[in-house]
């Protein structure tokens, strides 16, 4: 058995030192640096402010031109006059695909979840690459749509998975034999951090001063208009049923990534969901919750497996994973010394506890195999063993090991100069399944404590006729996937 101490805690970790350990997200915070190759690529941004924003930025450092930009909030126009003075400007996509025609190649989709899919397909069909957001979309129809038109098209289309070139060192400790057995996989995440459990839809309230008359029309698209609110707009969306995916739509994609690339988990066969108390999610996910799903043998795992989700501070339980006792304890110790530090560096007294609390990480993602069990954190980082065989865990990825060396949005704009879909690590063929599978989850959300069989052929749950009809696609007045089709 693998015994933890200071020396081996630190090696496991690597090059990213103690970072994951207490918290800190690893993804790529800053966009590729290095020599930009070829010409650039000219990019529209649908949803240029918060993380839009930020994909925005990062996709012109890997080599985009920004030409045009559209927000339904005025305010997010501020950073990209300063930088483009004059930039064309507006409100609903659908104008700047009409207004901007040939102009632009490419668009980054930086809406929240449930126009993901609307304004992808749309700019597909129209033969614009589409860098989109995860989760890829809000319901299985919707990934489905997206899938089937980007092999239509030949286009470009990779899903917002920045942590995605980091899953090399797992398929390194598949192929090294290092897990064994897989036995069972958990992942979790310390989300939402946003609101959840509402039970009823809030008042109304009037458009801010600003706002296109048709703003709110364009923020709803095919789902559910319930009248403007704080509420939603602009950060809170992802808490409720018709405009987000919750928890576990927006962590286990980067979380659990590494699982069901490595392992090609694709559809699971069951889900069952805990939702500790609240009932059945009616309006909003619930503030908690425990998603189990069971995945059919493969060429990679050889009997059912089952992978656990747990969010809104749920973890796996100690005692059930070997060396996660022991891994947290000294994660602790750590913790405190991090504090002690910080104090001694700010002036600032700083007293020792009498007993040093055990610390989880806040994401992360274990893999229990027969010879080793690993875990994870956020962004496919460099994972640690935590017990078994740690000799095999590092000759498969050294300690100091360095990423992959390829940026997620560099992967992107290459993919697109060459005309290239399958260049992408989380191109749709890849990232449309992920999403379904977290989206089924969601779904056993409505059914707490039901055990409820899907059929990965036929995209259908078989014991539950009644939770087919949160698998299909939305539709609102001309917000409709059908009319959208057809006139193309």
């Amino acid at each position: 058995m693998f015994k933890i101490n200071r020396r081996n805690f630190v090696a496991c970790l690597g090059a990213f030192s103690l970072g994951p350990v207490f918290g800190i997200d690893l993804a790529p915070k800053s966009a590729f640096k290095g020599e930009v190759k070829g010409r650039r690529l000219k990019l529209a941004a649908v949803g240029c402010g918060g993380m839009g924003g930020a994909a925005t930025e990062s996709l012109i450092a890997a080599g985009c031109e920004l030409v045009a930009v559209c927000d339904i909030n005025p305010g997010a126009f501020d950073r990209w006059e300063k930088q483009y003075p004059g930039i064309p400007k507006f409100t609903d996509y659908r104008d700047m695909l009409k207004t901007m025609g040939d102009k632009f190649e490419a668009v980054q989709v930086g809406t929240p979840d449930h126009t993901h899919a609307y304004i992808s397909v749309d700019c597909m069909l129209a033969g614009k690459h589409v860098y989109v957001q995860k989760p890829l979309a809000r319901t299985v129809e919707e990934c489905e749509l997206m899938l089937k038109t980007q092999l239509k098209t030949g286009v470009v289309c990779q899903m917002g998975n920045q942590g995605h070139p980091g899953v090399w060192r797992y398929k390194a400790l598949r192929d090294a034999g290092v897990w064994g057995d897989v036995k069972e996989l958990y992942s979790w995440s310390d989300r939402p951090v946003w609101p959840q459990g509402m039970k009823a839809y809030p008042k109304a309230e009037p458009l801010p001063a600003g706002y296109a008359p048709n703003a709110w029309d364009c923020w709803c698209g095919p789902s559910a208009d319930h009248g403007y609110s704080r509420a939603y707009h602009t950060f809170c969306w992802r808490g409720w049923w018709d405009y987000g995916c919750g928890a576990i739509g927006d962590m286990a994609v980067h979380n659990a990534d590494p699982a069901f690339w490595t392992f090609e988990l694709g559809l699971p066969v069951t889900v069952k969901a805990d939702t500790y108390g609240e009932g059945p999610v009616t309006i909003a996910y619930p503030k908690k919750s425990r998603i189990e799903m069971t995945f059919a043998p493969n060429k990679w795992i050889p009997h059912p497996v089952k992978l656990t989700w747990f969010d809104g501070h749920l973890l796996p339980p100690t005692d059930a994973v070997p060396g996660l006792a022991a891994f947290a304890a000294e994660n602790g110790k750590h913790a405190e010394a991090r504090k002690a530090e910080k104090a001694k560096k700010e002036g600032k007294p700083y007293t020792a506890p009498a007993t040093v609390a055990p610390v989880v990480p806040d994401n992360g993602l274990i893999v229990i195999g027969s010879r080793a069990t690993t875990i994870g954190f956020s962004h496919a980082s460099r994972p640690a063993c935590i017990a078994g065989d740690t000799a095999a865990f590092n000759a498969a990825i050294p300690a100091g090991d360095k990423a992959s060396g390829y940026n997620h949005y560099r992967e992107f704009v290459e993919a697109c100069q060459a005309g290239d879909p399958a260049r992408c690590g989380s191109k749709l063929a890849y990232a449309a399944p992920l999403t379904e599978a977290l989206l089924i989850g969601c779904v056993a959300l409505r059914f707490p404590g039901e055990e409820l069989h899907f059929d990965p052929k036929a995209l259908k749950f078989t014991n539950k006729p009644e939770a087919n009809e949160f698998l299909k696609a939305p539709k609102r007045g001309d917000w409709d996937f059908s009319k959208m089709m057809a006139g193309r």
